[in-house]
């Protein structure tokens, strides 16, 4: 899985419990991803501040700063900065419906309820790319055509 100009996919991954870090950066090594690792949310929002990822798997319950305001904060970066809208992906065990509500309310484009498999994960990271491309593509079509 390559990023749109064939480096390796860049990945925040926001998770406080240092077993399911390792078992996402085993699940991402698989398709030779670039995985950056930390354990809560505030560090997230710092990592996504000062580097470019292409996505961002987040879990909700952390200590000092939850997922659901990184990724709340995230969002509130990159409009101030008008950074283009990254993936982010809901990691969790918080699989109820309001739980699921509440991630996409804050921002989140996707909700995976954890364990997670390489499949499921590696599908839902391709799916939100995907879906981010053909939005680019579709606001690159309406430029030219209003240029022209």
């Amino acid at each position: 899985m390559k990023a749109q100009s064939e480096r390796p996919l860049r990945v925040l991954v926001a998770d406080d419990h240092p077993t399911n870090r390792a078992v996402i950066e085993i699940i991402l090594d698989l398709v030779s991803a670039a995985a950056v690792s930390v354990e809560n949310g505030q560090q997230a929002l710092m990592a996504f501040k000062t580097e470019e990822f292409d996505v961002v798997l987040m879990d909700l319950q952390m200590p000092v700063m939850d997922g659901l305001t990184a990724i709340r904060e995230i969002r509130k970066h990159e409009i101030a900065t008008d950074r283009r809208r990254t993936p982010v992906l809901a990691v969790t065990a918080n699989a109820l419906s309001e739980h699921v509500a509440a991630s996409k309310e804050a921002g989140a484009d996707r909700h995976i309820a954890k364990p997670v498999t390489p499949e499921l994960l590696l599908a839902a990271i391709s799916a939100e790319l995907e879906r981010a491309r053909a939005v680019v593509d579709e606001v690159r079509a309406k430029v030219r055509k209003t240029g022209s």
